[in-house]
């Protein structure tokens, strides 16, 4: 395109493009304008606010489809689809740290209950908080905004607490991939959020499962082998489909079991590498139990378990794996919570006592165990028929089972935010068994309530015990010199 200018030579007009970024060129052509003055003065004014205000019009476009980019972009550049970049960077680690910061991000979900939110369930330090920003990665366009920290009140004063990092979206679009970073650092390392296809009104037609037990923490080279199995099979037995386990460590026997259980499809393991990040405490409260967070990141992997399974299962049963939740007046907990709920329909976490069986005194005398089971590593929980008396005066370190649709933020006793009841459970109804070394070690056996809760369930376990034992090869055949 040439175009004549007064008393000038002629200019050509031509675009130049390098990249993503395109430059209006103007070249001085060869020869003078030879038309009228006048005509010439006419259309060089023309051309020349017709080129400004195409200028302003580029300008102001960018503006609008870029509302979050820097002032200090080229002149006619644009931003294409940052989604194809954001999809070939996306992490898999279950546990990330944000560059240069005290930050560290687990996982990212959709929120619709909480106002168009994307929560990314983290760990942070309490008192040396980073400014971050959200990066949504969406096509043809790049938005950003302020990080929200929301600490949970439950961190038992450690120096980090398990956090939940809250991203407005801007708008009605649902990005797919999200990164978080501190200013002037972008990262080009992606979180990919999850909860997305079930956002049209919250909840599935259908469940996957009806119970799935979330078991926060495994690790120091975790040996229990023969509780675990029993765990295992009473979970079964008492009708969760699924066992979600949050993996540090654990001894080669052990991922032995794991490993055959996953091929049953019953226990998934997240990968929990926590020490890597954190001086993590082998306690439950600071400073007695110095560390930096409190054991093992555990409600920092009980919170992401419950948002992973949201709408995978109707119910989830928070309990570690030498705890059982046990019905005393019903067969199973789809009974027992049916049951409860024609109480109070209302209701969205169900709190059970705990009560401890003390591994310190032994029942031997229980026939149904096999004498097989004495070669396998760890406790044998049918041997255990006596529990101690709880004390009023002290605070009971309940478990739970909930919904986890209305579950916004958990402790590992209670919640922290819910929405509808929570239904304490009376111990005529069920009672959390929890097998550990004593709490009140003073106590001798007289002192001890004989509860035989388990006996309902000892024929159908001892069997699938020994099936499982099997299979896997772990229980030797007793010869006439052992017996």
């Amino acid at each position: 395109m040439i175009y004549s200018l007064p008393y000038a030579e002629t200019v050509r007009v031509k675009w130049h493009r390098e990249g993503n970024v395109s430059y209006l060129i103007l070249q001085p052509g060869m020869k003078p304008c030879t038309s009228i003055k006048k005509l010439c003065k006419v259309f060089s004014l023309l051309f020349s606010t017709f080129t400004v205000l195409y200028l302003i019009y580029i300008v102001v476009l960018m503006k609008i489809a870029l509302p979050s980019s820097t002032s200090t972009f080229p002149l006619l550049r644009w931003t294409e689809s940052e989604e194809p970049v954001c999809k070939h960077n996306v992490t898999r680690d279950t546990i990330i740290k944000v560059k240069n910061s005290r930050t560290y991000l687990i996982a990212a979900y959709l929120d619709l209950q909480s106002g168009r939110t994307i929560r990314i369930l983290g760990i942070t330090n309490r008192y040396e908080q980073d400014v971050l920003l959200c990066d949504f990665c969406l096509s043809g366009t790049n938005n950003t905004t302020f990080v929200e920290f929301q600490i949970h009140a439950d961190h038992f004063d450690f120096p980090y607490g398990t956090t939940d990092l809250l991203c407005k979206l801007p708008d009605e679009r649902i990005p797919d991939y999200i990164s978080i970073y501190q200013m002037d650092e972008p990262s080009q390392t992606y979180l990919k959020i999850q909860n997305t296809k079930k956002h049209d009104h919250g909840i599935p037609i259908t469940f996957r499962y009806d119970f799935l037990v979330c078991v926060s923490t495994m690790f120091g080279s975790y040996n229990n082998i023969l509780q675990f199995i029993q765990s295992m099979e009473m979970y079964q037995i008492l009708g969760a489909k699924k066992v979600v386990i949050y993996h540090t460590d654990s001894s080669l026997l052990m991922k032995k079991v794991l490993s055959y259980y996953k091929k049953l499809k019953l226990v998934e393991l997240v990968p929990w590498p926590i020490t890597s990040f954190l001086n993590v405490s082998t306690g439950w409260h600071y400073p007695e139990h110095p560390g930096d967070l409190h054991y093992y990141g555990q409600t920092a992997a009980l919170n992401d378990c419950i948002y992973r399974n949201r709408y995978r299962t109707k119910y989830i049963a928070l309990t570690d794996i030498d705890e059982l939740i046990l019905p005393i007046m019903h067969k199973d907990w789809p009974e027992m919570i049916d049951s409860l709920l024609r109480i109070d329909s209302a209701t969205s976490v169900f709190i059970f006592e705990n009560h401890v069986f003390p591994t310190t005194l032994q029942d031997k005398t229980n026939s149904l165990t096999p004498p097989e089971w004495a070669s396998i590593p760890g406790l044998n929980i049918l041997q255990h028929v006596y529990r101690e008396p709880n004390r009023p005066s002290e605070i009971n370190p309940t478990k739970m089972i909930l919904n986890p649709r209305n579950v916004v933020q958990t402790s590992v006793h209670v919640p922290l935010e819910f929405v509808g009841e929570q239904y304490e459970v009376s111990g005529d109804i069920a009672k959390l068994c929890h097998y550990r070394e004593p709490k009140q070690k003073d106590l001798v056996k007289d002192n001890l309530i004989k509860d035989t809760i388990m006996s309902k369930y000892e024929t159908v376990l001892v069997q699938r015990v020994n099936r499982l034992l099997s299979k896997l090869r772990l229980m030797k055949k007793r010869t006439a010199k052992d017996q």
